[in-house]
């Protein structure tokens, strides 16, 4: 007789997640139910489903104290990068794992944040769209080769980042909280501190996580200040396929309008999805994406894969892989 396990799933999934995490399962000799929740918002719904859920996906869905204190049988929370949206001091009091994949998604986000300094370098503009419509209107961009990006954040990320970028000819600087573990053996990367990478980068790229409390809080990093000291060196420009919170977005969007920022790339924004009123759509100098710098079919499929994986091990009383550092100590 086959085990059962049921599986919330917070993500408008297109079918690969699904499929993904069934053939995992099965193979494992488990029965899965899965049940999707599509709308991230509908806490009505996620409040219900978690009551008797094995693991939970919750992807960006607000994960509450009381959620988690009527989760009776849940044995993991399964996220993906960020976890900003759980409360871990109650995940914490009940003992059950929350569990991040790092690096999972860093050749594909480190990917798109390229395609995002490409496009402002060619002009934001989609020519082949231009050209279909009949259209031939040509336009100045700017070579990559010899301009300096400057990246905030030296992880998984950050690394394939400066190695996509050295291929361009781009001089590289990298600002991290760890100074002392250096460049990492990439000799072509100075560390520097803060002021110094905001004060003499082109392009400065974003790759940090979202931490909203502690010694190490991230939320609004990025500041008018720091903003003006962007705009200041080079290009002006600004990257972040990191977390939206991370930069003061009312302030981003001041310095786009008075040009100290000439121009934006964002994939990621304080509130998803971004509202359709929102400035930032309105703004010329500004190029955005809807939150995808991590979904490609390859990346996906290892997220998906861990999802199963670490699901079948708390399973069998097992510790699942990543448990985030916040938590680490409960499970020693």
């Amino acid at each position: 007789m086959s085990k059962k396990i049921k599986i919330l799933l917070c993500s408008d999934d297109d079918g690969l997640m699904v499929k993904t995490i069934k053939s995992v399962i099965s193979n494992k000799g488990y029965e899965e139910n899965i049940v999707l929740v599509r709308d991230q918002h509908d806490a009505d719904t996620i409040a219900k489903e978690i009551v008797d859920a094995d693991v939970v996906y919750p992807d960006k869905a607000m994960i509450t104290r009381e959620m988690i204190m009527s989760a009776e049988k849940v044995r993991l929370f399964q996220y993906g990068t960020g976890y900003d949206t759980i409360d871990l001091e109650a995940a914490g009091e009940r003992k059950i794992p929350v569990c991040n994949m790092p690096g999972i998604t860093a050749q594909s986000v480190a990917e798109h944040a390229r395609d995002l300094i490409l496009a402002l370098a060619r002009n934001d503009r989609d020519y082949g769209e231009e050209m279909k419509g009949g259209k031939w209107n040509r336009g100045v961009g700017i070579e990559l080769a010899g301009k300096t990006l400057g990246l905030i954040g030296y992880g998984n990320i950050g690394k394939i980042h400066a190695r996509i970028a050295h291929g361009f000819g781009m001089k590289i600087l990298a600002f991290r909280g760890n100074r002392e573990r250096g460049n990492e053996g990439l000799d072509f990367v100075d560390i520097v501190d803060f002021d110094y990478l905001l004060e003499n980068s082109d392009i400065v790229s974003v790759l940090l996580p979202l931490i909203k409390h502690g010694s190490c809080k991230t939320e609004r990093f990025i500041g008018k200040k720091e903003l003006i000291k962007i705009g200041g060196a080079g290009l002006g420009w600004l990257i972040n396929t990191s977390r939206g919170a991370i930069i003061n977005e009312n302030d981003l969007i001041e310095s786009l309008k008075n040009n100290i920022i000439k121009k934006a790339a964002l994939d990621v924004y304080e509130t998803e999805p971004l509202p359709e009123n929102s400035e930032l759509r309105k703004l010329p100098n500004l190029f955005l994406t809807p939150h995808i710098a991590g979904d490609t079919k390859e990346a996906l499929v290892r997220r998906y894969t861990l999802i199963a994986e670490n699901a079948i091990k708390v399973m069998n009383n097992k510790k699942p892989q990543y448990i985030v550092k916040e938590l680490e100590s409960v499970f020693d």
